[in-house]
């Protein structure tokens, strides 16, 4: 348990006031993945191929000390029969794990993010659907940013095969209404 105590001068009487703040300390480190690799697009769904989908997860990942994923949270759900996919792929990660101001290690939570780029696109434009978007030019910069944000505008109807990215943010509302789910009780 993390303490902190202020001691604050009310009055020039010499008079003063604790204030006790109690909780947890962020950690010095944060976790990092030792085994995700940035460039891998993660599987697919066939309900997501054949929906040419453009979709993300957000997970709340929690990481103990050891540096393993032991439960998460869905902030956003990616749908398109894609939420499995999601749990097993999150629980597959492998952390250094966060440090306190000590150099302990101790159990943390983590923002992650999952991308399913439109499986049509990749093929065409990355060449492989198991290889997410490059970094490409000058500035660099992501090889689909100029594919529009879903509810950006209208469809491009003339295109071929019109796609829109998913570019949500998490839902932190959710962070204290959604169940959490434990590794131990995941079963693909």
């Amino acid at each position: 348990m993390w303490r902190l105590a202020c001691l604050l001068a009310l009055t020039a009487t010499a008079s003063a006031e604790v204030i006790v703040i109690e909780g947890k300390a962020p950690p010095a480190t944060p976790p990092r993945p030792t085994n995700f690799v940035k460039q891998a697009a993660p599987p697919y769904s066939d309900r997501a191929i054949l929906s040419d989908a453009w979709t993300k997860a957000w997970l709340l990942l929690e990481i103990d000390e050891r540096g393993t994923v032991t439960r998460l949270k869905f902030l956003n759900r990616p749908g398109y029969d894609l939420e499995k996919i999601a749990i097993a792929e999150a629980f597959k990660l492998r952390f250094d794990p966060a440090l306190d101001g000590g150099k302990r290690a101790m159990r943390s939570t983590l923002l992650w993010e999952i991308e399913w780029p439109s499986a049509w696109w990749l093929s065409s434009f990355v060449g492989t659907r198991s290889a997410m978007p490059k970094i490409v030019g000058h500035p660099p910069r992501r090889q689909d940013h100029y594919v529009p944000c879903r509810g950006s505008g209208p469809w491009a109807m003339g295109s071929v095969r019109p796609t829109y990215k998913d570019c949500s943010k998490p839902d932190l509302s959710k962070i204290a209404t959604e169940a959490w789910i434990d590794r131990a009780g995941f079963s693909q």
